[in-house]
């Protein structure tokens, strides 16, 4: 993936118990910028297709700049069954996926929630 901040590449290993590996590269700094995050998530827990309902949820969502995760519940549809690829673009604010041999669009709303210790 890449976005303004450089090239990303997420993926799981066997050395790390199949859990989520994150490496970016950002390009503009001399010499260029590695990090690397080793999450204890398992990658295939993070997005969950339900082929018979045509429904699929996103599960977990990870920050790179606090370093910290949250559990989520985001749901979408799923016309063709198997989501193997799915990358949120941040100048589109969109979900690009590739579901079954097709690419599949998904427009997306942000926000943040504003909490107050004294609501």
């Amino acid at each position: 993936m890449v976005d303004e901040g450089g090239l990303w590449a997420v993926y799981a290993t066997n050395q790390n118990a199949g859990n989520i590996v994150i490496n970016h590269q950002n390009v503009d700094h001399e010499p260029p910028q590695k990090e690397r995050w080793r999450v204890f998530y398992d990658l295939r827990d993070t997005l969950r297709d339900n082929g018979y309902s045509g429904g699929t949820k996103v599960y977990y969502a990870y920050s790179t700049n606090s370093s910290t995760y949250e559990y989520i519940d985001i749901a979408f549809q799923n016309k063709y069954s198997h989501i193997s690829m799915l990358d949120y673009n941040p100048r589109d604010r969109a979900l690009y996926a590739w579901n079954n041999g097709h690419q599949v669009l998904y427009n997306v709303t942000l926000f943040h929630v504003i909490r107050s210790e004294e609501l």
